[in-house]
């Protein structure tokens, strides 16, 4: 008792402290198993990549499933002015499934798909029926029940983009090279016709002097 009397405003402090540690403690658990048995299913990812060996550039959707049970896909893609861009079938012609085949990803695993990035920006471009402004854009997922999670893929957006753009440009420049050739041919022609012209009207000049002096020859 006399130790506890002595040292009471330390036990406390570390009492306290010892208090505030486990306090932590739980809240992480429980944190992690709340998170670990949560119903969220799906945590996606969209990017933009570009291989360094082959120079190959490509968008790429990745699918976490979050939940303790493994889910099956019925489609996945991106929402663009709420019409869905789905590459399910897509995946499964590149990784020579069936048609009819079902993709399943086991509980803490994930999917990843890769999309052309020429083939997304075609469709993008139709939908803006030429327009530059690219809306916003989000990453989805729908299993087999119907339920759907969207993510924001603004990376994918920004790309799109400015792909959009350099096509714009290109076809600009292209535009105007295709008037200064006209142009050119233009100018080429005028000239070549005129002179033609001026060979014409000197060869006629030549036979009407020839004519001239063959009428002064006779009557000399």
């Amino acid at each position: 008792m006399t130790f506890i009397r002595d040292n009471f405003e330390i036990i406390v402090i570390l009492l306290f402290i010892l208090s505030f540690i486990l306090l932590a403690i739980i809240l992480s658990m429980n944190k992690y198993f709340a998170m670990y048995f949560s119903n969220k299913r799906f945590k996606i990812h969209s990017h933009y990549e570009v291989n360094a060996y082959d120079g190959r550039r490509d968008f790429t959707i990745t699918i976490f499933n979050n939940n303790i049970n493994e889910v099956r896909l019925s489609g996945f893609g991106f929402v663009y002015k709420d019409q869905n861009i789905d590459f399910y079938k897509n995946y499964l012609l590149d990784h020579s499934l069936p048609t009819d085949h079902k993709l399943v990803i086991h509980s803490r695993d994930y999917l990843t798909s890769r999309i052309d990035v020429n083939q997304l920006k075609s469709i993008i471009s139709d939908i803006n029926k030429g327009s530059l402004d690219v809306s916003s854009m989000k990453a989805f997922v729908t299993d087999s029940l119907g339920l759907s999670a969207t993510a924001k893929a603004k990376q994918v957006k920004d790309e799109v983009r400015k792909m959009l753009k350099i096509d714009r440009d290109t076809l600009r420049k292209q535009h105007k090279e295709q008037i200064r050739k006209k142009k050119a041919d233009d100018t080429l022609y005028r000239r070549k016709n005129k002179m033609e012209k001026q060979i014409k009207f000197r060869e006629k000049a030549s036979k009407l002097i020839l004519r001239i002096k063959g009428i002064f020859a006779k009557k000399h």
